[in-house]
């Protein structure tokens, strides 16, 4: 799902448009989105490098990243033993341009929680639910090495 880039657009209200633009091997893609906010409109191209082995995703800028300076973004999952999924996920951006990079960082932290939000919310619609029962996740992110 989260590989899945082209569908952004239908659950992250902040990308209006997002395709593919080069298919460089079977495990690496460059992509552009258009996000829009308010009246800010921008394009940036990004890496895609999909580990489906490892469970891993990594996004960088592209060589012409368009508005983007500087983008590091991961997604690392971990199978949890009731068959749910702990997802790791960080990111880090800055904007070439000035009043836009520091927009961002003040509103960077609740926008991780608001793009996390949406795919939270669109696995609950196209993933098939896991009959879970009591977990104890401190115990699972532990045996998985993971801080809580």
């Amino acid at each position: 799902m989260v590989a899945d880039v082209e569908n952004y657009p239908q659950f992250i209200n902040l990308i209006s448009a997002l395709r593919i633009t080069k298919k460089i091997s079977e495990t690496d893609f460059e992509a552009e989105a258009i996000v829009s906010y308010k009246m800010l409109r921008e394009s940036f191209r990004s890496l895609i490098h999909v580990d489906r082995e490892n469970k891993f995703i990594r996004v960088t800028k592209a060589e012409k990243g368009g508005a983007v300076k500087t983008l590091e973004n991961t997604w690392k999952f971990h199978e949890l033993s009731d068959g749910t999924t702990a997802v790791e996920f960080f990111v880090e951006v800055s904007l070439k341009a000035f009043p836009l990079n520091m927009l961002i960082k003040e509103k960077m932290a609740k926008a991780s929680d608001v793009i996390m939000g949406a795919f939270e919310r669109r696995a609950a619609k196209v993933c098939k639910p896991v009959k879970s029962g009591k977990l104890d996740l401190s115990a699972e992110l532990s045996r998985l090495g993971l801080k809580v």
